[in-house]
């Protein structure tokens, strides 16, 4: 399938600077969605008296909706243009963020928290798409998605210390209005300094394909989040989890027989997409997963302060901005393989270091343990991403972005699943919890280094020239 559009005009290096800065700016607003949100929750918990059981929703509503909707952006993008997309999404984040901040009701907090879900949904394919379309020279390209991958990891870094002194200083209220300032002056940027790149021709939208996969993605999701809340047995969960199989089932045949499909699945007939997508999975899938419950280790057990535990944690954002930019570098040097397999393979040993961790131990072990999983997991995002966009021809971009945006979230959210069955199975108290931990770090983190082989072999004849090359029609 080829997405018909005219072809874009060369973007000049001042265009491609103020591109690069507006799709920065635009995925730091996602990741503040997620990062500057959760320190809040034990204290939205208390504004809106809600339990334990219920808050976490303020962070799954958004999730959900955010994974659900991903391949919906991408085919917004192609049919309209992913400037416009981009300032349309923004202005979703703002509305959405605006909704939570002066929230009357915890249902209305959840209504907008589903908003920006949906915003972050229509921004991230977008981004990487104009990336894409800006940055026709290979290497450049390698270059430019390392300092967009870069620069969410300062989003995820600076959300937690940022979150944890507006909440004691502001309020919880302020953490939305802080993203709403965020999304609007993004906004603002990317309207007056860029333009689009590609005048889009509508295309037929595959209704059926997109409420399946909707479907699909939101049961799955929401059965993965509930399983450890109402048991992995329970009606609810196996009952959104048989759904989300039998959507999937559908929705391949259905993509199989479209004349024009949401996803052209022979995209995967490509080992290098295939095996870029899985191993974008796997990079998501371990620390993320790790980095929700070992918060919940250092403030619970260890009675760590929420700053205390922020600048722990902040060493794997940190090394994640560290990392990209140097990855998009060596990508022209040794290929994505090298950089991407060598990327999983770091946040593997990452996680089996945290099997260090006794109670009472330094802080500046863990610390150190999560900036080799931050270092890993930015060389491994730059250089999956460069192998997903280079291995699909230059009309299928949008899908591409889409595809590898909606596995990475697929991948926190299994992630947080498999994390949270594993740790439950080892009891209550201080003492089960880091059993559980240490257990999930030895499963969890044998399944990154297989990953990391995987990506090695399944990369092997494929991703150095579409790293060094540029992307062309029909490669």
């Amino acid at each position: 399938m080829t997405t018909a559009r005219a072809a874009p005009d060369p973007a000049s290096p001042s265009l491609q600077r103020a591109i690069l800065t507006a799709s920065s700016l635009a995925v730091i607003v996602v990741m503040l969605n997620v990062s500057i949100v959760n320190p809040s929750l034990p204290t939205l918990g208390r504004v809106f008296g809600v339990g334990p059981h219920d808050v976490p929703w303020v962070a799954n509503v958004y999730n959900i909706v955010f994974a659900a909707m991903l391949l919906a952006g991408g085919l917004l993008g192609d049919r309209f243009g992913f400037r416009r997309v981009l300032l349309a999404g923004l202005t979703l984040g703002v509305v959405g963020a605006i909704i939570s901040a002066l929230a009357p009701s915890f249902g209305v907090l959840l209504a907008g928290r589903a908003l920006q879900g949906l915003s972050s949904a229509v921004i991230q394919p977008a981004t990487l798409v104009l990336l894409t379309l800006a940055f026709t020279d290979g290497a450049a390209r390698a270059r430019a998605i390392g300092l967009w991958a870069g620069v969410s990891g300062l989003g995820i870094a600076v959300g937690p210390l940022l979150g944890g002194t507006i909440i004691d200083t502001l309020g919880s209220a302020a953490v939305f209005w802080t993203v709403a300032v965020a999304a609007l002056g993004t906004l603002l940027f990317t309207a007056l300094r860029t333009r689009e790149l590609a005048l889009p021709r509508p295309r037929p939208i595959d209704f059926p394909g997109l409420l399946l996969a909707v479907t699909a993605l939101a049961t799955l999701a929401y059965g993965l989040s509930q399983g450890n809340v109402l048991g992995w047995n329970s009606v609810p969960v196996l009952g959104c989890v048989g759904t989300a199989l039998l959507a999937s089932a559908l929705f391949l045949a259905v993509e199989a027989r479209s004349p024009h499909p949401l996803v052209d699945l022979t995209l995967f007939r490509n080992r290098a997409f295939t095996t870029a997508n899985v191993g974008s999975l796997l990079a998501s899938f371990g620390p993320f997963g790790l980095l929700v419950f070992i918060t919940l280790f250092l403030q619970g057990t260890e009675h760590y302060s929420a700053t205390r535990a922020g600048i722990i944690t902040a060493l794997f954002p940190i090394g994640i901005g560290v990392a990209s930019p140097l990855g998009g570098r060596l990508i022209s040097q040794i290929g994505v393989r090298g950089v991407g397999a060598g990327g999983l393979a770091l946040i593997g040993v990452g996680l089996l270091l945290v099997l260090s961790l006794r109670l009472g131990a330094s802080p500046l072990i863990l610390a150190a343990e999560f900036l080799v999983m931050g270092v890993g997991t930015g060389f491994a995002n730059s250089a999956l991403t460069t192998a997903t966009v280079g291995s699909a021809p230059a009309a299928q971009a949008s899908q591409a972005s889409s595809i590898l945006s909606a596995m990475r979230q697929m991948g926190v959210a299994l992630g947080i699943a498999a994390w949270g069955a594993l740790i439950a199975r080892s009891g209550d108290g201080s003492v089960g919890f880091l059993t559980g931990l240490h257990s999930a770090t030895l499963v969890i983190g044998l399944v990154v280094l297989v990953g990391a082989a995987g990506v090695w072999a399944g990369l092997s004849s494929h991703a150095v020239p579409s790293a060094a090359q540029p992307v062309t029609e029909g490669t």
